[in-house]
């Protein structure tokens, strides 16, 4: 009788700890499998809205940052947005993205601005815009891990 009650324990602890283990494992390889997903739309959707902030870098002096341009890159990031980016924008990545959206809407809502579009923009704002749309660029690239790979 003890050995029939023996086995019987061995085999509940048995088949608890197989199922607890099975579970853990389902749970990490479902975690990877979403990580993985949510990195490779990130990934291409970031592809999208990079390029939309080419007018907004350091170094590109053939562009000059009036009032249309400025207007425009923020009509574009706000449809990448609300089409389909904004959802799969990370946590981290929202602070910069919404603090040049910002910077952006100071020259859209100025009211001199707005009567010479074409005029550049002061050099305060200029630079404002520029050091976000770089900090954004920064944090998009720190998300899908492409400056900072942790197996480099």
């Amino acid at each position: 009788m003890a050995s029939l009650i023996t086995g019987l324990v061995s085999g509940v602890i048995s088949s608890a700890l197989t199922y607890f283990g099975t579970r853990s494992k389902i749970r990490l390889d479902m975690r990877v499998e979403y990580d993985k997903n949510l990195h490779d739309k990130r990934l291409e959707l970031y592809k999208q809205l990079w390029p939309k902030t080419e007018p907004l870098a350091r170094f590109a002096p053939h562009y000059v940052l009036n009032y249309n341009m400025v207007k425009a890159v923020s009509v574009d990031m706000r449809e990448w947005y609300f089409k389909e980016g904004g959802i799969y924008l990370s946590k981290r990545s929202r602070k910069p993205y919404f603090a040049l959206k910002k910077q952006m809407q100071h020259v859209i809502d100025n009211g001199g601005l707005e009567t010479r579009p074409d005029a550049q923009i002061d050099d305060g704002a200029r630079d404002a815009i520029l050091e976000a749309a770089s900090n954004l660029r920064t944090s998009l690239a720190d998300d899908i891990r492409t400056r900072n790979a942790p197996w480099l």
